[in-house]
């Protein structure tokens, strides 16, 4: 007992935390859940597979084919982009489905995601009441670009797992008075899972936002701690099963490009220019990232507001420590993606909570008490509006892609007029009631607007790449062994699904690539360098996730002239010269 004392001395423990004891119980809870569901879990293999998805399941398939689940491969050659924890997830589903298909890729990220809010209600819960809570789910799982992110097979809704996971599991079990053992040993295992899903951004994000908060806090105690320690340990302990075999298989240099390959491509072609032009213009693409949840931040520069916070201060400060460690990181590099600071964005959701908690039940005495039904009525109106625009462009052939069905598009107006007349008329409903129904029907909405229209568009403009893959196979010979000069694009090699070796590209006739009958690489590699034979085109397949008028991302199937146009017999392959490139 004295432990747990010590561990919470100078914190102030809320009124609610009593009663967010059953937090599990709460029907807010189990609405939430449900709206995951429905937004992340249905129709998750109507769309291609798209972007790093295809890089992914094909160091997944290479896992289960070669046994070597240390060092992530493509075409047999070393992958040095990240460490291998996401493939592991996939490869393993594959292993239970039996094939690396879109389920096997994009589950662990879907999963990942339904945690993640479940983490941000429970964290939300130790100082807010079940309105705040769901509110803070909801707003960040209708994020427009968490819900682009966290259906595909891509790193970052793991990633944001694991991050906010360990912050938040963290600083809750601090204010709770939890074990200080299990405390910081579960967030340092959970920064240890970040690290081996997308390198050392985790730990730099999980050390900075704790040393900086317990400096500012004055608890030396939990710093310098033998469960710290204990901490410290479990994050080695969870690296170093990764790490030491990494480094046996591909040394230190292989190791550290790794963890620094990607980070690298930031800086690549910047100028004075691009510096001060991304400076200026990320913040505002972030705020477009976070919308429609974005435009309540405004309460946060009314003073009064700040003054009122009571037991929430302490909770508010830790969430602005962790925001104001990472945006450095994403801001300064002029290459950075506002889905670089998705790791965040769970801490900004739960003070998205704490705004609709307070200017949602806010009274006219109150300056901000406008903020509530300005942003649930221009909210509700610009659905009308984006309902309208969607009927209108789908009965009237403009020849844009968002166009739908006519029928789904007339469905979607409706919806958009029944979601837009809840949210009006909540604001002369009940303080306790018309809040929810607020919530609920622009969270709603916006799931709604992507898992019909969004994923409809998309998959129209979509290439079908499988397809032309499967049509290229069929005009090859019987037993035709495709070879490719260096690495090609990942996303043919997964739906081709054969083996095809890699070899250096060939500079003289006589070297062994100039052997082979049939050979692939990626377009630009044939606008920067000669064959020294004579061949022709097979197929020129687009790699590119939409239709457009000039594609850009293309693999040619080619065949050389000068030799009789039998099936390539099986030639070992050399390792590229150069590492593979993210």
């Amino acid at each position: 007992m004295a432990a747990a004392v010590e561990w919470t001395e100078n914190l102030e423990v809320p009124a609610e935390r009593v009663v967010a004891k059953a937090w599990w119980r709460d029907w807010q809870l189990a609405l939430l859940v449900l709206f995951v569901l429905a937004a992340y879990f249905t129709r998750l293999t109507e769309l291609s597979i798209r972007g790093e998805e295809s890089r992914r399941g094909l160091v997944a398939r290479e896992m289960l084919e070669t046994g070597d689940w240390i060092i992530p491969r493509t075409q047999g050659v070393p992958l040095f982009s990240r460490p291998p924890f996401q493939n592991w997830l996939i490869a393993s589903l594959a292993a239970i489905r039996g094939d690396v298909d879109a389920v096997a890729i994009r589950l662990p990220s879907v999963c990942a995601l339904l945690i993640t809010c479940i983490v941000i209600y429970r964290y939300a819960r130790l100082f807010l009441s079940p309105l705040g809570a769901l509110a803070a789910g909801l707003s960040f799982s209708s994020m427009g670009q968490v819900l682009e992110l966290g259906r595909v097979g891509e790193t970052d809704a793991l990633f944001t797992l694991f991050v906010s996971g360990a912050l938040l599991a963290w600083h809750g079990g601090l204010t709770s008075g939890a074990s200080p053992y299990r405390t910081w040993c579960l967030g340092y295992a959970l920064a240890a899972l970040g690290t081996l899903t997308k390198g050392p951004q985790a730990p730099v994000y999980f050390v900075g936002p704790v040393a900086i908060y317990l400096l500012s806090t004055r608890n030396w105690r939990a710093a310098f701690s033998r469960a710290h320690l204990a901490g410290i340990g479990t994050f080695v302990a969870i690296l170093a099963s990764w790490q030491i075999p990494c480094v046996f298989k591909v040394g230190l240099e292989g190791t550290r490009q790794m963890y620094v390959r990607d980070v690298g491509h930031r800086f690549m072609h910047a100028t004075w220019f691009s510096f001060g032009e991304h400076l200026a213009v990320y913040p505002l693409e972030l705020l477009v990232c976070l919308l429609p949840w974005s435009a309540l931040f405004i309460v946060w520069f009314n003073r009064e507001f700040r003054r009122t916070l009571g037991p929430s201060r302490d909770y508010v400060l830790f969430l602005a420590i962790c925001l104001a460690v990472a945006f450095p990181t994403v801001w300064l590099p002029p290459g950075s993606r506002p889905r670089y600071f998705m790791s965040m964005y769970p801490c900004l959701a739960i003070l998205m909570g704490l705004v609709v908690e307070r200017v949602a039940r806010a009274q006219r005495s109150e300056q901000w008490w406008i903020v509530w039904p300005l942003f649930v009525r221009i909210t509700a109106v610009a659905m009308l509006a984006v309902g309208a625009f969607f009927v209108t462009i789908s009965i009237r052939d403009f020849g844009l892609w968002l166009a739908q069905p006519i029928p789904v598009a007339v469905l979607y107006g409706l919806v958009a007029a029944v979601a837009a007349g809840v949210a009006w008329r909540s604001i002369g409903s009940s303080p306790q009631k018309g809040p929810y129904a607020a919530v609920f029907s622009i969270a709603g909405f916006v799931g709604f607007t992507h898992v019909i229209v969004m994923i409809n568009a998309l998959h129209g403009a979509s290439v079908d790449t499988a397809g032309e893959i499967e049509a290229v196979k069929r005009q090859l010979p019987p037993g035709t062994k495709l070879v490719s000069f260096n690495v090609t694009h990942h996303l043919f090699a997964f739906h081709y699904r054969d083996e095809i070796p890699v070899l250096d590209w060939p500079d003289t006739v006589e070297e062994e690539a100039a052997r082979v009958s049939y050979f692939c690489a990626d377009i630009r590699e044939f606008h920067e360098r000669h064959i020294p034979f004579p061949w022709t085109t097979v197929a020129d397949v687009s790699c590119d996730r939409h239709k457009l008028p000039k594609t850009l991302v293309r693999v040619l199937v080619c065949r050389r002239t000068d030799v009789p146009d039998v099936a390539t017999p099986p030639t070992s392959a050399t390792t590229v010269s150069a590492p593979l490139a993210n």
